[in-house]
């Protein structure tokens, strides 16, 4: 897996800013050790969308499994009869090195951080490729990916969600009480599958209402 530099420099915070040599040398070798610790696993599988609105207004609808009410994933998976319910991981071996850097470098810390995220980020990527060699979902796209706590979506959506996943045995992810998930770098996430209609198949921040997130990317970025 490759480390996409210009999202880890996003995550630090740098903007266009270009890294120095020392920098760069520095960033190069964190890199190196993230790479040798990470152990990416990853599960989906694909369940039918059922429900929707009432003619009173009221929203309520299925996701396999999943009883639902929010109205901005619904806007998401217009058109869609059915989703992924997806998890995955880059593995417990990166929560090890946040800890060694914790008692080596701060700058390290910062670094392993953001390599880290962008490495899940970009594994998530690719396993939505394989999802669209599936069978069951030739000729369609897939949504961006939905997260709990995303929008208003419940965090509290984890815990059914990894349950139907069985993500501890399939994937390694367990979750705590606070509803954050083990290790770390982990995403779950509701991807709708269904035709091109102008549906938005990845994260966009001019969309999003959460204006003072501070990895909001500017115009001259997306």
């Amino acid at each position: 897996m490759e480390v996409d530099r210009a999202e880890v420099l996003r995550y630090l915070r740098m903007g266009n800013v270009q890294p120095d040599a020392v920098l760069e040398a520095r960033l190069a070798s964190v890199e190196r050790e993230v790479l040798a610790k990470i152990r990416p696993a990853a599960y989906w599988q694909l369940v039918p969308i059922t429900g929707g609105e009432t003619p009173t207004g009221e929203l309520t609808y299925q996701v396999g499994p999943l009883a639902l009410h929010s109205r901005k994933l619904w806007e998401t998976l217009k058109g869609c009869r059915h989703a992924f319910l997806f998890c995955a991981t880059l593995g417990a071996g990166v929560d090890a090195l946040l800890r060694t850097c914790g008692h080596r470098s701060a700058a390290d810390l910062v670094m392993v951080q953001a390599i880290s995220t962008a490495l899940i980020e970009t594994y998530c990527d690719d396993c939505q490729i394989q999802m669209l060699s599936e069978p069951a979902v030739c000729g369609e796209t897939l949504r961006m990916r939905f997260s709990p706590g995303y929008g208003d979506l419940p965090l509290e959506t984890q815990r059914p969600l990894l349950m139907a996943l069985d993500s501890a045995r399939r994937a390694g992810i367990t979750l705590m009480d606070t509803m954050l998930m083990m290790p770390s770098k982990s995403v779950s996430a509701i991807i709708g599958v269904g035709p091109a209609n102008g549906q938005p198949t990845r994260h966009d921040c001019r969309t999003c209402g959460k204006t003072d997130c501070a990895f909001r990317k500017t115009e001259e970025e997306t």
